[in-house]
């Protein structure tokens, strides 16, 4: 995955990452909000995806591979996500994925609306 470090501070990439979070989950029936705080983005958004992927993945597989089916996660990134993410619990490190994944949409959609 590229670099996604310098899209984090800023404040128009991560409005438009939560907007396409709010989509997406929304999609799937789940309630995301996002104060619009720089500061603690990431943070903010993590808190609140973590608890639904946690259920998803205990309970609701067909809902939970739709949402990965939808945010564009293939097999091949999580397995090589969760493998490399020792520290992590499965459903922490595809909480980091999903917002990384989602980040990356919006800085891709910006790179070619540019071109």
């Amino acid at each position: 995955m590229t670099d996604l470090t310098p899209y984090l501070n800023r404040l128009d990439f991560l409005n438009d990452t939560a907007n396409q979070i709010i989509k997406d989950f929304g999609m799937s029936g789940l309630e995301i909000k996002f104060s619009g705080n720089a500061d603690n983005a990431y943070a903010e958004l993590f808190l609140q995806i973590h608890p639904h992927i946690e259920k998803l993945m205990k309970g609701s597989t067909g809902n939970f591979y739709n949402l990965l089916y939808r945010i564009d996660l293939s097999e091949n990134q999580i397995k090589k996500a969760v493998e490399s993410s020792l520290d992590k619990s499965i459903s922490e490190t595809l909480t980091d994925l999903i917002l990384k994944r989602e980040l990356l949409k919006v800085v891709m959609r910006n790179f070619y609306k540019k071109q």
